[in-house]
C-alpha cells in the first residue's frame, strides 16, 4: 500500500515530500504531513499549521525527473522501473516471495512524474 504522500504525489502530479520547502500563498513554507488528502504545512510566522489542497496555492520548487522511466505496477500499486519498451520491469512484490510480480512485462497504471520514497531510497 502506499503512503498518503505518495498517492498525492500520484494522483496529483506534484512533486510533495515531507520536509520539503515551498511558497504557500507567497510566504515560506514546509511540508509536514498530511491529512488524508491534503497537505500540512508549517508556515513561516504562524503559530499553527495550515491544512491545504496540493494544487492550492502551494508552489514547489523545480524537481529533477527519473533518469529512468517509473511507472505504477497495475498487480502490486507500486512505483517500479520500466524497460525500453514501456512495460514493467522485474520486480517482487512488497511482501517476502522469491517469485516475481504478475505485473512484470505487462504496461503500468500509468508513468512515475516525480520521484517517490522507493527510489530516493535506491530500492527500484
Amino acid at each position: 500500500m502506499a503512503s498518503t504522500m505518495e498517492w498525492i504525489r500520484r494522483n496529483y502530479g506534484v512533486p510533495a515530500r515531507h520536509g520539503m520547502h515551498v511558497t504557500y500563498r507567497g510566504k515560506p513554507a514546509v511540508i509536514i504531513g498530511t491529512h488524508r488528502q491534503y497537505l500540512r504545512l508549517r508556515v513561516e510566522g504562524e503559530r499553527r499549521a495550515v491544512t491545504d489542497h496540493p494544487t492550492y496555492a502551494v508552489v514547489y520548487p523545480e524537481v529533477p525527473r527519473p533518469a529512468r522511466p517509473r511507472g505504477w505496477c497495475s498487480w502490486c500499486s507500486q512505483d517500479r522501473a520500466m524497460t525500453k519498451d514501456g512495460v514493467m520491469g522485474r520486480h517482487r512484490p512488497h511482501f517476502p516471495t522469491t517469485e516475481d510480480c504478475e505485473g512484470v512485462g505487462k504496461p503500468p497504471m500509468w508513468p512515475v512524474e516525480y520521484r517517490t520514497n522507493a527510489e530516493a531510497a535506491g530500492r527500484s
